[in-house]
């Protein structure tokens, strides 16, 4: 049995330097490719260095929506040359309104550009959502079903907007999240995704699920896939085996042309 970890962060400062344990730790635990999307313009090379060293770490470049205030005057320009020079997907980028004070219309333009992008160069985008749903739907609406599959990153919404986001073209993906024993929003939410729309993430190295025997350091990794997997299936009645090799044939569609970029490079 194999995984794909959806979408982590391994350019992030707090596990960089552990990088090589982290992917030997997820090679034994047969993840074997892990999306690590960058966040903001200065971790774009970064994270194309992750993805030259390494051949499981699939890249993805984008801007996150807590990062819209940090762009440079040519971040149209760095995010595309990026793009186009490696097999890759867009993201993290979307909508986050948890902030009061966050500058929404900025949010949504840099969103829509990543969103034309996503049309225009056929590419898989990861998309965070959070307390802005009615925008985002409001957004899809506008730019119309994605012809490449998206994906919304640790879905936190409810299970009634499933059907809603499925027939737009995109994939679900649940976290650590699912396995909080009080995260009913998200265990009605996977109970409601079309058996060919779920995919698996840890959000490394956020999100650290509930773990029998949790680390020292609290610090998620993309070798914890299988037990998110476990947990999540037993929360919906479902065979670990099945459910988990439903998560990975799914993400090896909605991630085909980074897996297919890595293979003929």
């Amino acid at each position: 049995m194999q995984f794909i970890d959806s979408h982590c962060h391994l350019h992030d400062s707090r596990i960089l330097s552990g990088i090589p344990g982290i992917l030997d730790r997820a090679n034994k635990a047969n993840v074997r490719y892990m999306v690590s999307c960058a966040t903001k313009e200065t971790n774009f090379e970064l994270t194309a260095t992750l993805s030259r060293q390494y051949p499981s770490i699939l890249p993805c470049f984008g801007v996150h929506p807590w990062c819209v205030d940090s762009l440079s005057e040519h971040w149209k320009e760095q995010l595309e040359h990026y793009l186009l020079t490696y097999p890759s997907g867009i993201g993290e980028t979307g909508l986050d309104f948890t902030d009061k004070t966050a500058d929404r219309d900025l949010q949504i333009k840099v969103f829509e550009h990543h969103l034309v992008l996503a049309r225009e160069l056929e590419r898989p985008i990861n998309i965070h959502i959070r307390n802005a749903w009615d925008t985002f739907i409001h957004v899809l609406k506008k730019y119309g079903t994605f012809k490449v599959p998206g994906i919304i990153h640790s879905y936190s919404g409810s299970a009634d907007m499933v059907p809603i986001f499925e027939k737009k073209g995109l994939y679900v993906s649940f976290s650590g999240s699912v396995t909080n024993p009080g995260a009913k929003r998200v265990i009605n939410a996977l109970k409601r995704v079309s058996k060919d729309r779920f995919v698996l993430e840890t959000d490394a190295p956020d999100i650290y699920p509930c773990l029998a025997v949790p680390t020292v350091s609290r610090l998620n990794e993309p070798g914890n896939l299988p037990a998110i997997a476990r947990i999540a299936a037993s929360r919906i009645g479902r065979e670990y085996e099945a459910f988990s090799r439903h998560a990975y044939e799914n993400s090896l569609t909605l991630f085909h042309p980074l897996v297919q970029g890595k293979k003929d490079g």
